[in-house]
């Protein structure tokens, strides 16, 4: 949780992309890095691209059924 805490204040508070941030913290060719690569190679990116919309558009209708 800890982890997770300090690296949304980095986000939010350095000002710098995440894609940076994340570079100056992972070992190249290391565990991370293995993990981000099959992510990728997987298409992780893209349906995490389809994902959010599909999330907004079911919560506008969930929040509609509820007006």
């Amino acid at each position: 949780r800890q982890t997770l805490r300090g690296a949304a204040r980095m986000l939010t508070e350095s000002g710098e992309a995440p894609d940076e941030l994340r570079r100056r913290v992972t070992s190249p060719n290391g565990t991370t890095q293995a993990a981000i690569e099959t992510f990728q190679a997987g298409g992780f990116e893209a349906l995490v691209a389809r994902a959010i919309p599909a999330a907004t558009v079911r919560g506008g209708e969930l929040s509609a059924a509820n007006d």
